[in-house]
């Protein structure tokens, strides 16, 4: 229960962040929501300027430059409240927005004594401001594969009874959809955000209750309602063909630079600090 305070300290603080910065007019009176209408070029300007300016600072964060990094917030803070975004997203992905920013600022805050949560709150920010600019290959999209493993490895320990291992996955679930959540809730209808969620809680509660039967049974739809989310078709392999990509040596290029940091996190996080080995979570475009 007190793990429930601090996110809806959050979010009444996201909120108040969203009346005082003036976004009341043209986007909470507007139909658009989550890309349904086209955006204003200016909406589209303001949306690279932010995703800009929050580049630098996961940039910054990378290098552990925490004075840099509260400059960027600065100045990250104030491109949000003098712009509208207006047709990029709905009023959801704009609140979800303002809360990656002030957990960032938060994280900032304690970063000597928490670098890996404000590596996670930056790598969660720069996805949630990329989401804006690109809608077919935003950077979060890059997670279905991972998150399709982790109930993949979820559903097999339910399969074998091994309840340890099953909460193991299912943390892990729940950590990567913790990452990409902002950018999801940006970029998707909330009624689909909504009854994503909806699932990992049901599948959360049946987890802990250690009903490996029920598990089983949940995982497939979780794997389709994934799916859905990141716009894939059923039972559709988690990296296209070659052959269909437009650019392939980019996207080989972007699949080694994964598995790269894959293996260096592995071989090197007992030597290296919090900071360095939280670096690999995030998949560079």
């Amino acid at each position: 229960m007190l793990r429930i305070f601090p996110k809806l300290l959050l979010s009444l603080s996201a909120l108040l962040l969203l009346v005082t910065a003036g976004w009341g007019n043209p986007l909470w009176a507007s139909p658009a929501a989550n890309g349904q209408s086209e955006s204003s070029p200016a909406a589209s300007i303001q949306a690279k300027a932010l995703n800009k300016e929050v580049e630098q600072l996961y940039r910054h964060v990378e290098e552990g430059n925490v004075q840099a990094v509260l400059e960027d917030i600065r100045r990250v803070s104030g491109l949000f409240e003098a712009s509208s975004f207006q047709g990029l997203t709905g009023v959801e992905g704009i609140h979800a927005l303002a809360e990656s920013i002030l957990e960032m600022k938060e994280a900032t805050a304690r970063a000597t004594q928490e670098p890996q949560h404000w590596m996670v709150s930056a790598g969660k920010l720069r996805m949630a401001a990329d989401s804006l600019i690109h809608a077919r290959d935003a950077l979060w999209l890059q997670y279905y594969k991972v998150i399709r493993e982790d109930l993949r490895v979820m559903g097999q320990y339910a399969q074998q009874q091994d309840q340890a291992g099953m909460r193991r996955a299912y943390d892990s679930l729940s950590e990567h959809y913790e990452l990409i959540r902002p950018s999801v809730v940006i970029q998707r209808k909330p009624e689909d955000v909504n009854m994503m969620e909806s699932w990992i809680s049901y599948a959360g509660g049946l987890v802990a209750s250690g009903d490996t039967a029920q598990v089983e049974k949940v995982v497939p739809q979780g794997e389709e309602m994934m799916n859905m989310l990141f716009g894939k078709k059923k039972d559709e392999p988690a990296l296209a063909p070659l052959g269909e990509v437009k650019e392939p040596w980019t996207w080989q290029l972007v699949i080694a630079a994964f598995i790269l940091a894959a293996l260096t996190f592995a071989g090197y996080r007992k030597y290296r600090g919090q900071l360095y080995s939280a670096k690999s979570m995030f998949p560079r475009k």
